[in-house]
């Protein structure tokens, strides 16, 4: 059923709902004009800034991958500096600020804004990079500061994705681009795993986007999108459990690892048990199409460059 809501829908400002699933203990609702999904009853403000800033795990994670990430946001400036010459740089949720080294090492003058605060610490104390507690609007940045604004894995994230947009689009030079990268709920992960798309549907996300919502979104609010691409991966750790769980396997596969009736599955259970069950480890990194899914259109990573004009 079809409800009004007493906010707009970010991609079109619909103002009609209706709920298309239930996931991870919450609701999600699609817009009744261009099938944008959000999350119905997230998490209030204070909590999401509270989870955020006391997020020590992430931080930790990051700094894990900090060299892998390092090669993974060089390829994503390059990309960038395909349409704007090296200048100023802004990443919005940069964690320990690993973009903001590759970016340096490239000539470009990089400021990161980050929430988390233990991310935001380790980067300032032991990476030396200019990272700001705060958000975009609370920064003081002038209009037309900014050659290039990135967001990686960060849009899902915003109760108002659209304001947020606007405000970078402000930040923008003429000419100015942004780079978005984010979940693709259009995925053929994402259809065929439906709620138990792992990668994507997680209590930190408000917003769904798929490539059209994503591209109509920014041009609603000002920027002409230059280019786009998805990206899938063949390794994936949560594959076979979020199958198992999609099509009704999920007690069996417990029953695999191991697990006693009741028993809950645990992140350290399910990777001690990929590393001793070779056939699972199997699914889980190899059996995925990337490939194919990459051609197509259908990763489940989108890339997004849009410009001010």
């Amino acid at each position: 059923m079809t409800t009004p809501t007493a906010e707009p829908c970010p991609v079109c400002t619909h103002t009609s709902f209706a709920e298309r699933y239930r996931a991870i203990g919450h609701r999600f609702d699609a817009c009744g004009r261009c099938g944008f999904t959000r999350m119905a009853d997230p998490l209030s403000s204070p909590d999401l800034a509270q989870h955020y800033a006391q997020d020590r795990q992430y931080g930790e994670i990051a700094y894990q991958e900090h060299a892998t990430n390092l090669v993974r946001f060089d390829e994503i400036l390059q990309r960038i500096e395909r349409f704007v010459p090296v200048g100023r740089f802004l990443d919005i949720g940069c964690s320990i600020g690993t973009t903001l080294v590759a970016a340096q090492k490239r000539g470009w003058q990089a400021i990161g804004l980050e929430l988390s605060t233990p991310s935001a610490d380790y980067g300032r104390a032991n990476l030396g990079v200019d990272i700001r507690s705060c958000l975009v609007r609370d920064a003081g940045f002038a209009p037309g500061s900014f050659d290039a604004i990135l967001m990686h894995h960060t849009l899902e994230h915003v109760e108002h994705p659209d304001v947020l947009i606007g405000e970078i689009r402000e930040l923008l030079r003429p000419g100015g681009v942004m780079y978005q990268s984010l979940p693709n709920h259009g995925s053929l992960k994402a259809r065929v795993l439906g709620p138990q798309f792992g990668y994507g549907i997680v209590v930190e996300h408000l917003s769904h986007f798929d490539r059209r919502t994503l591209r109509r979104m920014v041009e609603r609010m000002g920027l002409q999108v230059v280019a786009s691409h998805t990206r899938s991966y063949r390794a994936d750790p949560r594959l076979l459990w979020d199958l198992a769980v999609r099509f009704g396997k999920q007690r069996w596969l417990e029953h695999k690892a191991g697990l006693a009736e009741g028993q809950a599955m645990d992140p350290a259970t399910w990777l001690a048990f990929l590393t001793r069950t070779p056939w699972a480890r199997w699914i889980c990194d190899k059996a995925w199409p990337a490939r194919l899914c990459t051609w197509l259109g259908l990763g489940e990573d989108m890339h997004l460059i849009a410009r001010r004009s």
